[in-house]
C-alpha cells in the first residue's frame, strides 16, 4: 500500500484480490461493487463495513467479523469514493436486502475514515432508524469501541472544545 506518495490515487486493497477475513465470514467484498439486493447480504443480515487500510489489520477484522453470528463483509475507501456514493450504496443496501445491524470498522484518525462512521450514523437517522449500530476503530494496533453518541459529537468541533474546556 501507498500511502503518501507516489501518485494522484491512493491504494488502499487490493482491487483485483478478495481478502479472507475468516472461516465463518465472508470474504471482503468491495462495496461498490455488489448488488444491493445480494442473497448473502440478505442470508447475513448483519453487514461489517471496513475501510480499505483495515486489511493490515485481519485478525482484529475477523474478531469483528465472528461477532453475533457473522457478518457479511464490505470494504471501502472513502478517499476514492466519496461518501454520498457510499452512503447511497448503504442506505440502499439496509434497504434492500433487511439488513438489522451494520457495523463499522476503520483505522483511527483517518479523515476519511471517519466519514464511514458519520455516513453509517445519518443512514441510522434518517432513512432506517430501526437498525443497530456499532463502531469500532483500531489505534496502534489495538481495537476501541465507540458510541455512537462519540461519532455524532465528533461532528461538532465547538461541542469537542467545550469538553476539552471544562
Amino acid at each position: 500500500m501507498d500511502f503518501y506518495g507516489g501518485g494522484a490515487r491512493r491504494t488502499c486493497a487490493k482491487e483485483k484480490e478478495m481478502v479472507k477475513v475468516g472461516d465463518d465470514c465472508a470474504e471482503m467484498q468491495d462495496l461498490m461493487r455488489i448488488n444491493v439486493g445480494d442473497r448473502r447480504l440478505r442470508d447475513k443480515q448483519n453487514l461489517l463495513l471496513i475501510g480499505s487500510c483495515v486489511d493490515r489489520f485481519p485478525d482484529l477484522a475477523r474478531e469483528i467479523c465472528e461477532k453475533d453470528g457473522g457478518h457479511f463483509v464490505l470494504h471501502i475507501c472513502l478517499e476514492e469514493t466519496h461518501m454520498n456514493q457510499a452512503g447511497f450504496k448503504i442506505g440502499s443496501i439496509v434497504k434492500y436486502s433487511g439488513i438489522k445491524k451494520v457495523t463499522t470498522l476503520t483505522v483511527d484518525g483517518s479523515p476519511h475514515c471517519v466519514q464511514l462512521h458519520y455516513t453509517v450514523e445519518d443512514i441510522k437517522r434518517h432513512f432506517a432508524p430501526d437498525i443497530e449500530t456499532a463502531h469500532f476503530v483500531i489505534e496502534k494496533g489495538n481495537l476501541f469501541e465507540v458510541t455512537s453518541d462519540a461519532v455524532k459529537r465528533s461532528r461538532h468541533l465547538s461541542k469537542i472544545q467545550k469538553m476539552l474546556d471544562g
